[in-house]
């Protein structure tokens, strides 16, 4: 399995006191938020902070013919979305080898809230 990317911009790495959950993204990186567990063929993806947070990923994936770099021009390392509440599973399905990134708040359709990198850095972007 392939290590997470976790590289990201000085400025995107600020450390935020906890707070209440809410869609805006901050511009801060979640990493510190999301835990990861296999279950089978899966992934999930756990927020273990009390805020909102969007993971982004890419990889292996057996229901997606989308790789790693396959994602919307000019931002598109990652290419799957999704926003995972306080406490919240979110799962990614039939993923072998991957990448992930996290952000505070969420994303919606598009990538406007983050900026990848062709090696899997990321940025998040503040809305």
């Amino acid at each position: 399995m392939s290590q997470p990317a976790r590289d990201v911009a000085p400025a995107a790495a600020t450390v935020a006191p906890a707070r209440k959950s809410n869609s805006i993204n901050t511009g801060r990186e979640a990493m510190r938020c999301v835990s990861v567990s296999r279950e089978k063929e899966d992934l999930g993806f756990t927020n273990t902070c009390n805020i909102q947070i969007f993971v982004v990923w890419c990889g292996d994936l057996k229901y997606s013919k989308k790789q790693c770099g396959d994602g919307p021009a000019g931002n598109s390392f990652y290419t799957h979305s999704v926003n995972v509440g306080p406490g919240d599973k979110q799962y990614a399905r039939g993923i072998g080898d991957y990448h992930y990134a996290a952000c505070e708040g969420g994303i919606a359709f598009g990538k406007d809230e983050i900026q990848d990198r062709p090696d899997g850095t990321f940025t998040c972007v503040p809305k």
